[in-house]
């Protein structure tokens, strides 16, 4: 990330921690299609499969907008981002606008098509386990196509990463996971599984659906204390040990969000960050999708939109990675921040 850049989040995350009013969108995920090739058994975007809502000039128009806003840092994910063939023009813009640009992806194509990556400051490409695991998991010849990525990004020098959900099926091999990275010489990122307790339109299924893949309280705190272990011990482990510390003392065994505050940081979901789904509307958060009513930016505009977005209520901490991650941080989580220098920057 760029010294400049630097220098505007953090002087932006100071003043938000001491005004509470104010408001600046400086992480964005971005949906930008609900179209998948994998039909991972955890995931339900299979039945949320659509023509793409995003236009090439709507994408090139809304992140020009965002940059405005103060937007610094956007995050490309799907369904499967490959699957757009513009994607290499989109990446191309948010990076010649000085964003920090990260893509999330199976690895689609991507051997072929890997120079439409290189303006990306992180790729992290779906990495489950060993063979047997992963294709089970998200379907036969996955895992080939996850290491022939890895090998594309890596002959290239795009720094990547690899991303572990973690289920019952895979938390047993999760230091086979880090010892395939360490080989690599790239770093292996962990997640928890996500899920609503109910059914709603949304690639994140219920509970009742993936129950027998959902780890049980003891097992998410064994397999997390395991995971701290090896971080302490400079494992190549990319998640921050205060990542880990909230979900192993999540009290919550059945769901991912909490009406309660963390004591390691506050949610700044609709205040600092934001998710912009493929269908074009603005939620705070990503678990907001049928929940709450998304703001549609193509009729309000990026800045309209993000000027209308409210926090999710009765929402105050989660076990989401992408959102306790960044919460840490505007939260001034000294060692989250450190974690975050030292392996992004």
């Amino acid at each position: 990330m760029k010294l400049r850049n630097i220098v505007f989040i953090g002087k932006e995350v100071i003043l938000m921690n001491i005004l509470s009013s104010r408001r600046v969108p400086l992480s964005v995920h971005i949906g930008l299609t609900n179209r998948c090739n994998s039909r991972c058994r955890y995931c339900r975007f299979d039945r949320l499969s659509a023509p793409d809502y995003w236009t090439t000039e709507a994408l090139l128009k809304v992140l020009d907008d965002m940059r405005a806003a103060g937007t610094r840092r956007v995050q490309f994910t799907g369904g499967e981002p490959m699957l757009r063939k513009d994607i290499g023009v989109v990446l191309e813009r948010a990076k010649s606008l000085g964003l920090f640009t990260g893509i999330s992806t199976n690895g689609f194509q991507l051997p072929e098509r890997v120079n439409e990556l290189l303006p990306a400051d992180i790729v992290q490409v779906s990495y489950d386990g060993p063979e047997k695991v992963h294709d089970y998991l998200r379907g036969k010849g996955s895992h080939r196509t996850a290491q022939s990525a890895l090998d594309a990004l890596q002959n290239r020098g795009v720094p990547v990463w690899t991303n572990t959900v973690l289920t019952k099926v895979n938390a047993p091999r999760i230091e086979e996971i880090v010892e395939h990275a360490r080989s690599r010489k790239i770093a292996a990122n962990f997640v928890l599984l996500d899920y609503f307790q109910e059914p709603r339109e949304h690639f994140h299924p219920a509970r009742q659906e993936i129950a027998e893949l959902v780890l049980s309280g003891k097992q998410r705190q064994e397999t997390l204390r395991r995971l701290i272990v090896l971080k302490k011990t400079d494992a190549p482990v990319g998640g921050s040990v205060p990542y880990f510390e909230n979900a192993l003392n999540w009290p919550r065994d059945n769901q991912v969000t909490s009406p309660e505050q963390s004591p390691l940081y506050r949610c700044w979901a609709g205040r600092a960050t934001a998710h912009l789904e493929a269908d074009g509307k603005l939620y705070a958060c990503g678990m907001g999708v049928g929940r709450m009513e998304g703001i549609d930016v193509l009729e309000n505009g990026f800045a309209g939109a993000w000027r209308r977005l409210k926090p999710q209520p009765g929402c105050r901490s989660c076990t989401m990675a992408c959102g306790v991650e960044a919460n840490l941080i505007f939260s001034l989580n000294r060692r989250a921040i450190w974690n975050w220098i030292r392996e992004m920057i």
